[in-house]
């Protein structure tokens, strides 16, 4: 098992003015909300070819996840991290060990990945 160290951005707020700022690059994803004891939990993981116009379409009216656009519509206090991935098949390998990490409660199955990455996720 390949073992990586990962470059995570700081915890950015949610907001369209946050994402703008952001490049279009190769990206994994985890978003998270502030529980009322303060900390952040993680409810959906994700990785795209294009970091900038995927969180766009996803905090956008267009967005087809129905379950993410309910989730989000409910409000609170909304963050994300990313970390820059190059490579697709990593990308994927990290998405699934994030979604193991974390059981992000709004995806709905486990992501595919035909190898397996060991990476530090904070």
């Amino acid at each position: 098992m390949e073992q990586m160290t990962l470059n995570w951005s700081k915890l950015l707020s949610f907001k369209e003015d946050d994402i703008k700022k952001i490049e279009n690059t190769p990206a994994v994803f985890r978003f998270s909300k502030k529980s009322s004891d303060g900390k952040f939990y993680v409810f959906f993981v994700g990785s795209t070819a294009n970091l900038k116009d995927e969180l766009s379409k996803l905090i956008s009216d267009q967005n087809e996840n129905t379950s993410l656009k309910v989730y989000l519509a409910q409000g609170g206090d909304f963050s994300f991290r990313y970390a820059l991935v190059e490579d697709e098949n990593i990308r994927r390998a990290v998405e699934k060990q994030m979604y193991k990490h974390y059981a992000p409660e709004l995806n709905t199955k486990e992501p595919h990945s035909l190898i397996e990455v060991k990476v530090n996720l904070s």
